[in-house]
């Protein structure tokens, strides 16, 4: 593999429209047309290696973003402010020369050194806007990593983990932040309240893959919150010791004839036996109440389970139908008993928390 002269990937701010809010995540993959510009390149036939920290490693992955020069995500498409998060697969490329200090403003660069060691532009303790080491882990060169970026634009701070690993070096601007989150460093450009992630920039010779862009700070549990090409969570396909690959998610390993991105969507294990839907309506004549027998549910990182109930069967989005949250391993839900003549429906529902 050529040697590169230098190469980081710079993430860069700029001042926030009123009324530019973009309420959903921005998520880049490079299988189909995407809103970078300027010295992008495809790379076909691509490989995708299982490695710490990936969160995609499908057989029909074969797009990456070869960069040669500038390339930068375009405004236009969305901000984020607050606390975002932006998360990337990175390329390590091992430069020839010591890395230089970034071009324009740059809030925050990460950059693999010389040695293969990850890197981060930022000031220290002592407000010198410099290259620090983030890690002690040796990066071969061609070899893939995660890099995740959690900003505080109020305080002028970033969180950073790689392979999921949160980074505890004693550049950061605080050691720890009490949550095991890593440290926080400060960033090497002055921001105010307004700015937002908008313009993210990678410079050099290198290459990135599966970027997202979030304003849903509780999203920087990346390592738990990754999902692959068909939106089913890795760490949910780990804990059943699954493949992260769509053959997996299309597949049915039970009775049920669900597949598994269907049983992710519906909150239940793949070797359940269990179908989503109401298994049994009883009346409880003691309790005065309806019992709803369902599927005993399991938790996942971004999905809940509610019952509803309804004397019309289209379920309107109204006082007209009783939404009852169901709880992890719930297997009977208690409602109240329909007026004296009047029938009553029930569905269970899954949904985005």
């Amino acid at each position: 593999m050529m040697k590169r002269k230098k190469s980081f990937l710079m993430v860069a701010g700029c001042m926030l429209a009123a009324g530019s809010l973009c309420a959903a995540d921005y998520n880049e993959t490079f299988e189909s047309a995407n809103t970078w510009t300027e010295g992008t390149l495809f790379a076909t036939n691509y490989e995708y290696s299982g490695v710490a920290g990936k969160p995609l490693a499908s057989a029909n992955h074969t797009k990456v973003l070869v960069i040669e020069g500038d390339s930068y995500y375009d405004a236009s498409s969305g901000s984020y402010t607050g606390s975002p998060l932006v998360d990337m697969m990175v390329q390590a490329a091992l430069p020839d020369d010591a890395l230089e200090a970034p071009e324009g403003e740059a809030h925050i660069a990460i950059a693999v050194d010389a040695n293969g060691i990850f890197n981060v532009y930022c000031k220290n303790k002592s407000g010198t806007a410099a290259w620090y080491p983030l890690s002690s882990k040796v990066y071969a060169d061609g070899e893939w990593a995660r890099v995740s970026l959690l900003f505080d634009y109020g305080k002028s701070l970033c969180q950073i983990r790689i392979d999921g690993e949160p980074m505890m070096t004693d550049n950061g601007y605080l050691k720890t932040d009490r949550t095991g989150n890593g440290a926080w460093y400060a960033l090497a450009t002055a921001t105010t309240s307004s700015t937002a992630v908008s313009n993210l920039k990678v410079v050099g010779c290198t290459a990135i893959d599966d970027v997202v862009i979030s304003a849903n700070a509780s999203s920087y549990a990346v390592a738990a919150n990754a999902t692959n090409d068909v939106g089913v969570s890795c760490a949910w396909l780990d804990q059943y010791g699954l493949a992260w690959d769509a053959t997996t998610a299309n597949a049915s390993y039970d009775s049920t004839g669900m597949t598994v991105a269907q049983k992710y969507d519906a909150c239940l294990s793949p070797f359940d036996d269990q179908k989503f839907e109401v298994k049994s309506v009883t009346v409880d004549t003691a309790k005065n109440k309806t019992v709803v027998g369902i599927p005993a549910t399991v938790d996942t990182v971004s999905r809940k389970v509610v019952l509803q109930s309804s004397a019309d069967s289209s379920f309107p989005d109204t006082d007209a139908t009783t939404t009852t949250p169901v709880t992890s391993g719930q297997t009977e839900v208690e409602v109240a008993l329909p007026a004296a003549g009047q029938v009553q429906y029930f569905r269970l529902r899954a949904m985005d928390k």
